[in-house]
């Protein structure tokens, strides 16, 4: 069986662009929930550091399910 056959986890589909913005919004949910934790309700605090984390997942893995699932790849292709 070849290592190219099957079904790959982690494929990389994100450019370093769309993985800056995605630690950029990532750090701005952190800071906003920490600024904000005792005006805002438990459940959206919760919310926000899961998408924060997820956001955190996507740019250290260079992976996105859902452009995955979509089909999306916004990685450069690569010198022949």
């Amino acid at each position: 069986m070849s290592e190219d056959s099957g079904f790959k986890i982690l494929i990389t589909n994100q450019s370093k662009k769309d993985r800056t913005i995605r630690l950029v919004i990532a750090i701005i949910l952190i800071l906003v929930n920490l600024v904000a934790a005792p005006s805002i309700s438990q459940l959206l605090s919760m919310i926000t550091l899961g998408v924060a984390g997820v956001l955190i997942f996507n740019t250290i893995s260079g992976n996105c399910y859902i452009y995955r699932m979509l089909g999306i790849n916004t990685c450069p292709l690569p010198e022949s």
